[in-house]
């Protein structure tokens, strides 16, 4: 079976020439719950096919109990090719489109600050998936594939 979502309309306030005029831009952002040793937080993402990694800011790891004293760091850039410093650290995490639902732990990174959105890349995410991004439906489906370590 497969997690299917709609897109979500964020408002910009402006036409947008390059989408008909439209004053909605369609973006691919799901509901996920961060799960920890002590708790979980749950946070809209954004669904990214471009981004290597999946991220998350430092306070949601640290509300959930994510011990990150000793996370290993190291530097990924952004899409404006600015390094990021972020911190590894296994998190459990739950994807659900309130039929099916997934659950699954790996490494993720954790970002210094505030994010607008929480990001959910190829490592951690993605590559547990085959995804379709269908455009013309403003529509995403989330596939397990072979990769994928949950139950």
């Amino acid at each position: 079976m497969s997690l299917r979502f709609r897109y979500r309309h964020e408002r910009t306030g402006r036409m947008i020439l390059s989408l008909g005029g439209r004053t909605v831009r369609p973006r691919p952002i799901v509901g996920v719950t961060l799960i920890g040793p002590t708790g979980t937080v749950v946070a809209d993402a954004l669904l990214d096919s471009g981004s290597d990694e999946t991220v998350f800011p430092e306070a949601a790891a640290k509300s959930v109990g994510i011990d990150l004293s000793s996370a290993p760091t190291f530097r990924a850039s952004s899409v404006v090719l600015q390094a990021l410093p972020l911190r590894l650290a296994t998190a459990t995490l739950r994807l659900t489109d309130g039929i099916e639902k997934r659950e699954w732990t790996a490494w993720i990174g954790l970002a210094p600050g505030r994010m607008h959105l929480p990001i959910l890349g190829f490592a951690g995410c993605l590559q547990y998936f085959t995804t379709t991004f269908e455009g013309e439906r403003e529509a995403v489906e989330l596939t397990v594939n072979g990769l994928y370590p949950g139950v």
